[in-house]
């Protein structure tokens, strides 16, 4: 599936005291996986699923550009 090898950001998976990922970071990987699922749900025939990904993936892709 496409997007299965996007990484998650730095400290997606913090151990308390370690940083958060920032949010660019954070939406860059978001993105990612949401650009694999548009592709499986349009693939599958689900067109509404798709819409809504499509949706998603273009607020990762605001966060994306906004920075921190």
């Amino acid at each position: 599936m496409a997007g299965s090898r996007a990484e998650p950001p730095v400290g997606a998976n913090s151990i308390k005291g370690q940083s958060e990922p920032c949010r660019k970071e954070a939406a860059e990987y978001i993105g990612s996986l949401l650009k694999g699922l548009q592709s499986l749900a349009q693939e599958a025939r689900m067109p509404f699923l798709a819409y809504l990904l499509t949706m998603a993936l273009e607020e990762a892709n605001t966060e994306k550009a906004k920075g921190d």
